[in-house]
Protein backbone atom coordinates (compact mmCIF):
# COMPACT_ATOMS: atom_id res chain seq x y z
CA UNK A 1 0.00 0.00 0.00
CA UNK A 2 1.33 3.35 -0.53
CA UNK A 3 3.02 5.24 2.24
CA UNK A 4 -0.06 8.42 1.24
CA UNK A 5 -2.85 5.57 1.71
CA UNK A 6 -1.06 4.08 5.10
CA UNK A 7 -0.72 7.61 6.56
CA UNK A 8 -4.36 8.48 5.94
CA UNK A 9 -5.36 5.11 8.18
CA UNK A 10 -3.04 6.59 10.82
CA UNK A 11 -4.41 9.47 11.05
CA UNK A 12 -8.36 8.55 11.11
CA UNK A 13 -7.16 5.96 13.99
CA UNK A 14 -5.89 8.72 16.16
CA UNK A 15 -8.61 11.10 14.79
CA UNK A 16 -11.23 8.90 15.50
CA UNK A 17 -10.20 7.90 19.19
CA UNK A 18 -9.84 11.19 19.98
CA UNK A 19 -13.48 11.97 19.34
CA UNK A 20 -15.33 9.33 20.63
CA UNK A 21 -13.13 10.84 24.11
CA UNK A 22 -14.52 14.31 23.16
CA UNK A 23 -18.16 13.17 22.71
CA UNK A 24 -18.29 11.48 25.76
CA UNK A 25 -17.06 14.78 27.30
CA UNK A 26 -19.51 17.23 25.81
CA UNK A 27 -22.14 14.30 26.55
CA UNK A 28 -22.02 15.05 30.22
CA UNK A 29 -21.32 18.74 29.56
CA UNK A 30 -24.58 19.95 28.89
CA UNK A 31 -27.89 17.38 29.74
CA UNK A 32 -30.27 19.11 27.44
CA UNK A 33 -32.17 16.28 25.38
CA UNK A 34 -31.72 17.37 22.00
CA UNK A 35 -27.48 18.09 22.82
CA UNK A 36 -27.20 14.76 24.43
CA UNK A 37 -29.15 13.15 21.69
CA UNK A 38 -26.59 14.78 18.99
CA UNK A 39 -24.05 13.67 21.13
CA UNK A 40 -24.91 9.92 21.36
CA UNK A 41 -25.24 10.00 17.04
CA UNK A 42 -22.06 11.80 16.64
CA UNK A 43 -20.88 8.63 18.99
CA UNK A 44 -22.29 6.73 16.76
CA UNK A 45 -20.81 7.75 13.51
CA UNK A 46 -17.46 7.79 15.09
CA UNK A 47 -18.22 4.07 16.31
CA UNK A 48 -19.13 3.04 12.30
CA UNK A 49 -15.97 5.44 11.42
CA UNK A 50 -13.67 3.61 13.10
CA UNK A 51 -15.15 0.03 12.17
CA UNK A 52 -14.90 1.00 8.15
CA UNK A 53 -11.18 2.11 9.18
CA UNK A 54 -10.42 -1.38 11.00
CA UNK A 55 -12.37 -3.42 8.15
CA UNK A 56 -11.88 -1.52 5.39
CA UNK A 57 -15.51 -1.80 4.80
CA UNK A 58 -16.66 1.37 2.82
CA UNK A 59 -20.24 -0.01 3.23
CA UNK A 60 -20.53 1.59 6.58
CA UNK A 61 -19.46 5.14 5.25
CA UNK A 62 -22.86 6.30 4.46
CA UNK A 63 -24.29 5.33 7.62
CA UNK A 64 -21.79 7.18 9.71
CA UNK A 65 -22.33 10.10 7.60
CA UNK A 66 -26.24 9.96 8.12
CA UNK A 67 -25.22 9.70 11.82
CA UNK A 68 -22.79 13.41 11.91
CA UNK A 69 -26.06 15.05 9.74
CA UNK A 70 -28.68 14.14 12.36
CA UNK A 71 -26.74 15.01 15.20
CA UNK A 72 -25.76 18.55 13.51
CA UNK A 73 -29.55 19.27 12.51
CA UNK A 74 -30.03 18.96 16.34
CA UNK A 75 -27.17 20.96 17.40
CA UNK A 76 -25.33 22.51 14.55
CA UNK A 77 -22.32 23.66 16.65
CA UNK A 78 -21.72 19.60 17.64
CA UNK A 79 -17.89 20.25 17.18
CA UNK A 80 -17.67 16.97 17.36
CA UNK A 81 -19.77 16.01 14.57
CA UNK A 82 -18.47 18.62 12.36
CA UNK A 83 -15.10 17.19 12.84
CA UNK A 84 -16.19 13.53 12.35
CA UNK A 85 -17.57 14.40 8.88
CA UNK A 86 -14.61 16.33 7.95
CA UNK A 87 -12.32 13.20 8.73
CA UNK A 88 -15.36 11.10 6.85
CA UNK A 89 -14.60 12.83 3.58
CA UNK A 90 -10.94 12.37 4.11
CA UNK A 91 -11.20 8.65 4.04
CA UNK A 92 -13.49 8.98 0.69
CA UNK A 93 -10.63 11.32 -0.58
CA UNK A 94 -13.40 13.87 -0.96
CA UNK A 95 -10.34 16.24 0.06
CA UNK A 96 -12.28 19.98 -1.23
CA UNK A 97 -15.27 18.65 0.71
CA UNK A 98 -13.15 18.00 3.39
CA UNK A 99 -11.49 21.50 3.88
CA UNK A 100 -14.67 23.51 4.27
CA UNK A 101 -15.32 21.38 7.37
CA UNK A 102 -12.32 21.42 8.91
CA UNK A 103 -12.12 25.34 8.94
CA UNK A 104 -15.80 25.16 10.54
CA UNK A 105 -14.39 22.60 13.14
CA UNK A 106 -11.52 25.51 13.36
CA UNK A 107 -14.52 28.36 14.01
CA UNK A 108 -15.77 25.79 16.78
CA UNK A 109 -12.47 24.78 18.25
CA UNK A 110 -9.59 26.84 17.37
CA UNK A 111 -7.55 25.05 20.17
CA UNK A 112 -8.34 21.81 19.08
CA UNK A 113 -4.85 19.87 18.27
CA UNK A 114 -6.93 17.12 16.38
CA UNK A 115 -8.95 19.90 14.59
CA UNK A 116 -5.37 21.48 13.00
CA UNK A 117 -4.36 17.54 12.16
CA UNK A 118 -7.09 17.60 9.85
CA UNK A 119 -7.10 20.93 8.45
CA UNK A 120 -3.89 19.83 7.44
CA UNK A 121 -4.84 16.69 6.04
CA UNK A 122 -6.77 18.34 3.68
CA UNK A 123 -4.62 21.30 2.78
CA UNK A 124 -1.99 18.75 2.29
CA UNK A 125 -4.13 16.66 -0.22
CA UNK A 126 -5.35 20.02 -2.16
CA UNK A 127 -1.27 20.79 -2.57
CA UNK A 128 -1.29 23.36 -0.16
CA UNK A 129 1.70 22.46 1.66
CA UNK A 130 3.09 25.25 3.54
CA UNK A 131 -0.26 26.31 4.99
CA UNK A 132 -0.36 22.13 5.77
CA UNK A 133 3.09 21.91 7.06
CA UNK A 134 2.09 24.61 9.37
CA UNK A 135 -1.48 23.24 11.12
CA UNK A 136 0.88 19.97 11.27
CA UNK A 137 3.50 21.79 13.05
CA UNK A 138 0.55 23.44 15.61
CA UNK A 139 -0.57 19.95 16.49
CA UNK A 140 2.88 18.70 17.17
CA UNK A 141 3.26 21.68 19.71
CA UNK A 142 -0.91 21.49 21.27
CA UNK A 143 -0.58 17.70 21.33
CA UNK A 144 2.68 15.79 20.91
CA UNK A 145 1.16 12.16 20.11
CA UNK A 146 1.79 9.42 17.51
CA UNK A 147 -0.53 10.66 14.64
CA UNK A 148 1.18 13.95 14.95
CA UNK A 149 4.52 12.79 14.51
CA UNK A 150 3.35 10.45 11.12
CA UNK A 151 2.09 13.66 9.81
CA UNK A 152 4.99 15.72 10.20
CA UNK A 153 7.49 12.76 9.02
CA UNK A 154 4.79 12.17 5.78
CA UNK A 155 5.92 16.15 5.14
CA UNK A 156 9.40 15.55 5.93
CA UNK A 157 9.48 12.70 3.26
CA UNK A 158 7.37 14.57 0.93
CA UNK A 159 10.23 17.27 0.77
CA UNK A 160 12.72 14.48 0.09
CA UNK A 161 14.08 14.48 3.83
CA UNK A 162 14.08 10.87 4.79
CA UNK A 163 16.36 11.30 7.99
CA UNK A 164 14.14 13.66 9.24
CA UNK A 165 11.14 11.34 8.25
CA UNK A 166 12.73 8.49 10.16
CA UNK A 167 13.66 10.62 13.08
CA UNK A 168 9.65 11.73 13.40
CA UNK A 169 8.62 7.87 12.77
CA UNK A 170 11.18 7.42 15.49
CA UNK A 171 9.04 9.46 18.12
CA UNK A 172 5.81 8.20 16.72
CA UNK A 173 6.44 4.58 17.54
CA UNK A 174 7.80 5.64 21.34
CA UNK A 175 4.58 7.77 21.42
CA UNK A 176 2.27 4.83 20.04
CA UNK A 177 -0.31 3.23 22.05
CA UNK A 178 -0.22 -0.67 22.12
CA UNK A 179 -1.95 -2.99 19.15
CA UNK A 180 -2.54 -1.67 15.69
CA UNK A 181 -1.24 1.74 16.41
CA UNK A 182 2.16 0.14 17.15
CA UNK A 183 1.93 -1.81 14.60
CA UNK A 184 0.81 0.73 12.18
CA UNK A 185 4.17 3.23 13.06
CA UNK A 186 6.45 0.16 12.90
CA UNK A 187 5.14 -0.64 9.19
CA UNK A 188 4.93 2.78 8.04
CA UNK A 189 8.71 2.99 9.73
CA UNK A 190 9.76 0.45 7.84
CA UNK A 191 8.39 1.40 4.59
CA UNK A 192 10.71 4.25 4.55
CA UNK A 193 13.70 2.02 6.19
CA UNK A 194 12.95 -0.10 2.96
CA UNK A 195 13.00 3.32 0.95
CA UNK A 196 16.36 3.83 1.95
CA UNK A 197 18.24 0.78 1.00
CA UNK A 198 18.34 -0.08 4.75
CA UNK A 199 16.53 -3.30 4.01
CA UNK A 200 17.79 -5.44 7.78
CA UNK A 201 16.26 -2.53 9.79
CA UNK A 202 13.13 -2.48 7.61
CA UNK A 203 12.71 -6.39 8.28
CA UNK A 204 13.08 -5.83 11.55
CA UNK A 205 10.55 -3.04 12.31
CA UNK A 206 7.51 -5.14 9.93
CA UNK A 207 8.68 -8.53 12.38
CA UNK A 208 7.94 -6.25 14.92
CA UNK A 209 4.36 -4.98 13.54
CA UNK A 210 3.62 -8.82 13.03
CA UNK A 211 4.41 -9.78 16.74
CA UNK A 212 1.66 -6.67 17.88
CA UNK A 213 -0.93 -7.92 15.90
CA UNK A 214 -0.36 -10.82 13.93
CA UNK A 215 -1.26 -11.33 9.92
CA UNK A 216 -1.37 -7.31 9.96
CA UNK A 217 -1.32 -6.57 5.82
CA UNK A 218 0.22 -3.72 5.60
CA UNK A 219 3.60 -5.31 7.52
CA UNK A 220 3.19 -8.93 5.31
CA UNK A 221 2.98 -6.22 2.35
CA UNK A 222 6.26 -4.79 3.86
CA UNK A 223 7.88 -7.85 3.98
CA UNK A 224 6.51 -8.70 0.13
CA UNK A 225 8.02 -5.76 -1.68
CA UNK A 226 11.25 -6.41 0.69
CA UNK A 227 11.11 -10.51 -1.22
CA UNK A 228 10.47 -8.82 -4.49
CA UNK A 229 13.53 -6.83 -3.92
CA UNK A 230 15.32 -9.64 -3.19
CA UNK A 231 14.41 -11.16 -6.26
CA UNK A 232 12.51 -13.71 -4.36
CA UNK A 233 8.91 -13.59 -5.90
CA UNK A 234 7.64 -16.70 -4.80
CA UNK A 235 8.30 -15.45 -1.49
CA UNK A 236 6.55 -12.49 -2.24
CA UNK A 237 4.03 -13.93 -3.70
CA UNK A 238 2.71 -15.98 -0.45
CA UNK A 239 3.20 -12.51 1.40
CA UNK A 240 1.54 -10.61 -0.68
CA UNK A 241 -1.08 -13.20 -0.41
CA UNK A 242 -1.74 -12.92 2.67
CA UNK A 243 -2.18 -9.50 2.75
CA UNK A 244 -4.58 -10.03 -0.17
CA UNK A 245 -6.35 -12.40 1.74
CA UNK A 246 -6.52 -10.71 5.21
CA UNK A 247 -7.42 -7.09 3.68
CA UNK A 248 -10.25 -5.37 1.92
CA UNK A 249 -7.78 -2.97 0.75
CA UNK A 250 -7.06 -3.35 -3.20
CA UNK A 251 -4.04 -2.55 -3.27
CA UNK A 252 -2.96 -6.13 -1.79
CA UNK A 253 -4.73 -7.79 -4.51
CA UNK A 254 -3.44 -5.23 -7.60
CA UNK A 255 0.04 -6.02 -6.46
CA UNK A 256 -0.36 -9.89 -5.87
CA UNK A 257 -2.20 -10.16 -9.27
CA UNK A 258 0.87 -8.45 -11.02
CA UNK A 259 2.96 -11.34 -9.15
CA UNK A 260 0.94 -13.89 -10.19
CA UNK A 261 1.60 -12.86 -14.09
CA UNK A 262 5.18 -12.51 -13.13
CA UNK A 263 5.29 -15.70 -12.63
CA UNK A 264 3.21 -16.99 -15.86
CA UNK A 265 0.07 -17.22 -13.65
CA UNK A 266 -2.47 -15.37 -15.88
CA UNK A 267 -5.79 -16.56 -15.07
CA UNK A 268 -5.16 -16.22 -11.09
CA UNK A 269 -3.60 -12.81 -11.76
CA UNK A 270 -7.24 -11.68 -13.56
CA UNK A 271 -9.25 -13.11 -11.08
CA UNK A 272 -6.82 -11.02 -8.59
CA UNK A 273 -7.12 -8.52 -10.23
CA UNK A 274 -11.14 -8.72 -10.69
CA UNK A 275 -10.98 -8.86 -7.60
CA UNK A 276 -8.92 -5.20 -6.88
CA UNK A 277 -11.52 -3.70 -8.98
CA UNK A 278 -14.56 -5.24 -7.18
CA UNK A 279 -13.03 -3.32 -3.90
CA UNK A 280 -12.12 -0.05 -5.96
CA UNK A 281 -15.38 -0.17 -7.01
CA UNK A 282 -17.37 -0.95 -4.03
CA UNK A 283 -15.20 2.02 -2.68
CA UNK A 284 -16.88 4.57 -5.30
CA UNK A 285 -20.36 3.09 -4.75
CA UNK A 286 -20.18 4.48 -0.85
CA UNK A 287 -19.07 7.83 -1.69
CA UNK A 288 -15.13 7.19 -2.04
CA UNK A 289 -13.71 8.82 -5.21
CA UNK A 290 -10.54 6.94 -6.80
CA UNK A 291 -10.60 8.19 -10.00
CA UNK A 292 -6.30 8.61 -9.67
CA UNK A 293 -6.36 5.15 -8.09
CA UNK A 294 -8.34 3.66 -10.71
CA UNK A 295 -6.46 5.46 -13.74
CA UNK A 296 -3.06 4.46 -12.34
CA UNK A 297 -3.93 0.84 -12.30
CA UNK A 298 -5.04 1.06 -15.89
CA UNK A 299 -2.05 2.99 -17.13
CA UNK A 300 0.54 0.61 -15.29
CA UNK A 301 -1.63 -2.55 -17.38
CA UNK A 302 -1.84 -1.08 -20.51
CA UNK A 303 -5.74 -0.48 -20.42
CA UNK A 304 -8.51 1.75 -21.30
CA UNK A 305 -5.28 4.37 -21.94
CA UNK A 306 -8.09 7.19 -23.15
CA UNK A 307 -10.12 6.87 -20.53
CA UNK A 308 -7.73 6.47 -18.03
CA UNK A 309 -6.34 9.96 -18.75
CA UNK A 310 -9.77 11.44 -18.62
CA UNK A 311 -10.10 9.85 -15.08
CA UNK A 312 -6.68 11.26 -14.31
CA UNK A 313 -7.73 14.89 -15.64
CA UNK A 314 -10.27 15.13 -13.30
CA UNK A 315 -9.25 12.85 -9.91
CA UNK A 316 -6.27 15.76 -10.62
CA UNK A 317 -7.96 18.69 -10.16
CA UNK A 318 -9.75 17.15 -7.45
CA UNK A 319 -6.73 16.80 -5.81
CA UNK A 320 -4.34 18.87 -6.98
CA UNK A 321 -1.33 17.34 -4.66
CA UNK A 322 1.80 16.10 -6.43
CA UNK A 323 -0.01 12.61 -6.18
CA UNK A 324 -2.24 14.24 -8.70
CA UNK A 325 0.24 15.58 -10.78
CA UNK A 326 2.28 12.21 -11.17
CA UNK A 327 -0.45 9.90 -12.55
CA UNK A 328 -2.03 13.16 -14.72
CA UNK A 329 1.70 12.98 -16.18
CA UNK A 330 2.16 9.41 -16.62
CA UNK A 331 -1.33 9.29 -17.96
CA UNK A 332 -0.47 11.84 -20.69
CA UNK A 333 2.86 10.34 -21.28
CA UNK A 334 0.82 6.71 -22.28
CA UNK A 335 -1.44 9.07 -24.58
CA UNK A 336 1.44 9.85 -26.43
CA UNK A 337 1.43 13.64 -25.05
CA UNK A 338 5.04 13.60 -24.06
CA UNK A 339 5.46 17.85 -24.23
CA UNK A 340 2.64 18.21 -22.04
CA UNK A 341 2.99 15.40 -19.56
CA UNK A 342 6.71 16.80 -19.12
CA UNK A 343 5.56 20.16 -17.57
CA UNK A 344 3.31 18.06 -15.09
CA UNK A 345 5.74 15.60 -14.42
CA UNK A 346 8.14 18.29 -13.05
CA UNK A 347 5.57 19.74 -11.19
CA UNK A 348 4.74 16.69 -9.63
CA UNK A 349 8.73 16.56 -8.76
CA UNK A 350 8.71 20.22 -7.53
CA UNK A 351 9.13 19.44 -3.48
CA UNK A 352 12.22 16.80 -4.04
CA UNK A 353 10.16 13.92 -2.89
CA UNK A 354 12.34 10.69 -3.79
CA UNK A 355 9.28 8.62 -5.04
CA UNK A 356 11.08 6.07 -7.40
CA UNK A 357 7.85 5.74 -9.79
CA UNK A 358 7.55 9.31 -10.18
CA UNK A 359 11.04 9.33 -11.36
CA UNK A 360 11.12 6.72 -13.74
CA UNK A 361 8.10 8.47 -15.22
CA UNK A 362 10.02 11.28 -15.55
CA UNK A 363 12.96 9.59 -17.08
CA UNK A 364 10.57 8.16 -19.88
CA UNK A 365 8.87 10.98 -20.38
CA UNK A 366 12.13 12.70 -21.49
CA UNK A 367 13.24 9.53 -23.51
CA UNK A 368 9.72 10.27 -25.58
CA UNK A 369 10.91 13.80 -26.17
CA UNK A 370 14.45 12.66 -27.18
CA UNK A 371 16.20 13.92 -24.12
CA UNK A 372 18.45 11.52 -23.77
CA UNK A 373 20.79 13.07 -21.21
CA UNK A 374 18.44 14.04 -18.65
CA UNK A 375 16.16 10.65 -19.19
CA UNK A 376 19.35 8.72 -17.91
CA UNK A 377 20.12 10.62 -15.30
CA UNK A 378 16.54 10.32 -14.00
CA UNK A 379 16.61 6.75 -14.54
CA UNK A 380 19.92 6.54 -12.36
CA UNK A 381 18.26 8.09 -9.96
CA UNK A 382 15.92 5.40 -10.12
CA UNK A 383 18.64 2.54 -10.00
CA UNK A 384 20.16 4.12 -7.01
CA UNK A 385 17.09 4.80 -4.88
CA UNK A 386 15.48 1.33 -5.34
CA UNK A 387 18.14 -1.43 -7.50
CA UNK A 388 14.89 -3.72 -7.79
CA UNK A 389 12.89 -1.63 -9.37
CA UNK A 390 13.66 -1.12 -12.83
CA UNK A 391 13.48 -5.24 -13.48
CA UNK A 392 9.92 -5.22 -11.80
CA UNK A 393 8.89 -1.54 -13.29
CA UNK A 394 5.49 -0.82 -15.18
CA UNK A 395 4.95 -1.19 -18.92
CA UNK A 396 6.59 2.20 -20.29
CA UNK A 397 4.52 1.45 -24.08
CA UNK A 398 2.45 4.29 -24.98
CA UNK A 399 -0.95 4.48 -26.32
CA UNK A 400 0.13 5.66 -30.30
CA UNK A 401 3.16 2.72 -30.37
CA UNK A 402 0.21 0.22 -29.40
CA UNK A 403 -1.76 1.38 -31.49
CA UNK A 404 0.62 1.15 -34.30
Amino acid sequence: MKRLLLILTVLAAGTTAALLGGVLREARADAAPRTAESARLAKRGLELQERARRTADPALYPASERAFRAALRLDSRNATAVRGLAALKGSRHRFSEMLPLARQALALEPESADVHGILGDALLELGRYEQAFAAFDRLATLKPSASAYARISYARELRGDVDGALEAMELAIDSAATGEPSALMRTLTGNLLAADRRAEEAFVRYREALAFVPGYAPALAGLGHLAVARGNHEAALKLYGRAAAGSSAPEYAATYGDLLNRLGRPAAAADAWARAEALEARFARNGGDNRLETAEFDLNHDRDLADALARARAGRAARPSVEGDHVLAWALYKNDRCAEARKVSLRSLRLGTLDVDGLYHHSLIEACLGNAEPAAAYREKVRRLDPAYLANAPSARRFAAEAG
